[in-house]
């Protein structure tokens, strides 16, 4: 019984810990309480250490969105053609869309909002016949092949369900050239909790905001064209990004040993040249690069969705992140991309749901929408409600500066 026990716990804390899964949940879109309207109350709690004091939190509610869509988890934003540009992961459908689908891998949507003062309003996305919103990565026609010949009304034999979803990353814009590089994990997915596994990371090409991104086709992962990193041996490079000067840092965070911390890597890239491994210098630790991403050395322990922008008020680097299996916002500071990072500040907690299915995740940043030089941060995460719904709500954070 004791051994039952301690599995089903672990069970539940992986649930939490891994909350992008691959049950494609098509066909079904519950009869759950709508999600647009927006909460006033939540408790929030700040903390303070050394490097950097939260001076206030406030909530903000919920972010409205379209009354077709009961959950989506991530909100990775970055200002692209005029706008704020934001990417999804796993988003469910209350009904289905043109292709009688109630779940779609990826999602994206838009707003011309630059006030969050009051709250991030005004979002639009690009959607189908039927007003479903439309996935932001194609697919192949080999990645489509797949779930077609296994869609699950017509298979008989095989991986019934197995189908290919493509989960977005960071966004780095090319002020210069006007389009946005779009980093990428590729999974192999089948029905059921946990049946997935990843093949890699990529990166996209978004050169106009009203089309899709293109995949290009690389020759660095073995039976994977479009990829450009290999799951094995290769930190998951596109958690989050910096530009300084020209140069791209990226960096990545992968599970680590002890499969509870995310030690995160950093890679650097001429921005002229990100489609070129052979470009690509990945840091070795006490101001060392390498040519290979294998052996470099991690730099602090982050999570896998993250941001890293400077922030003027603070005259530092910031990496904004959820806390590993707890519903917490936490912050580092550093001088330079690559460190050191100071060590953790957490900077508010939130109450999850009391139920099998409730967690709170993805805590990202927005500083395009940042005040006062970055005194004033906004930060988002999801907040899973139970299995089909979900909201993305909203914070502002007040920070003082270093003593």
């Amino acid at each position: 019984m004791l051994r039952l026990v301690i599995a089903l716990t672990l069970l539940l804390l992986f649930a939490s810990y891994f909350p992008l899964g691959c049950d494609t949940l098509n066909g079904g879109g519950g009869d759950g309480a709508r999600i647009n309207s927006v909460e006033t109350s939540e408790a929030i709690v700040t903390a303070q250490a050394a490097e950097v004091t939260v001076a206030a939190v406030r909530d903000l509610g919920v972010i409205r969105i379209n009354d077709i869509i009961q959950k989506r988890d991530c909100g990775l934003s970055v200002e692209f053609a005029g706008r704020s540009v934001w990417l999804f992961g796993d988003t469910l459908l209350a009904t289905p869309n043109e292709d009688n689908r109630t779940f779609l891998s990826n999602s994206w949507s838009s707003t011309y909002d630059t006030d969050a003062g009051d709250g991030i309003d005004g979002f639009t996305e690009r959607v189908d016949a039927v007003g479903a919103p439309q996935e932001f990565f194609p697919l192949t026609e080999a990645e489509r092949a797949l779930a077609d010949e296994y869609e699950g009304e017509v298979c008989e034999e095989g991986p019934c369900t197995a189908h290919w979803d493509m989960w977005p990353g960071t966004i780095i814009v090319d002020q210069e050239k006007g389009w946005a590089y779009v980093f990428y994990r590729k999974v192999y997915c089948e029905r059921g909790l946990f049946n997935f596994h990843h093949v890699g990371h990529s990166i996209a090409v978004w050169k106009n905001v009203e089309d899709s991104p293109e995949r290009p086709e690389f020759d660095y992962v073995d039976d994977y064209p479009t990829l450009f990193f290999a799951e094995d041996g290769e930190a998951g490079f596109g958690s989050a990004a910096v530009l300084v000067d020209k140069l791209a840092y990226v960096y990545g965070c992968e599970l680590g040993e002890d499969e509870l911390t995310k030690p995160c890597h950093l890679a650097r890239v001429p921005l002229a040249d990100i489609l070129d491994k052979s470009a690509w210098r990945f840091y070795a630790g006490e101001g060392q690069w390498q040519t290979d991403s294998r052996g470099s050395q991690a730099i602090f322990t982050g999570n896998d969705m993250m941001s890293v922008f400077f922030n003027a008020h603070l005259n530092r680097y910031v990496a904004v992140y959820s806390k590993p299996l707890a519903a917490t916002a936490m912050l580092r500071t550093a001088v330079r991309p690559e460190g050191p990072w100071s060590a953790p500040v957490e900077l508010f907690s939130v109450d999850a749901p009391e139920n099998v299915y409730g967690w709170v995740y993805d805590f990202l940043a927005h500083p395009e929408f940042s005040q006062d030089n970055g005194r004033i941060i906004y930060i988002t995460y999801t907040k899973k409600i139970d299995r089909m719904h979900s909201q993305l709500r909203q914070v502002a954070v007040e920070l003082d500066p270093p003593r």
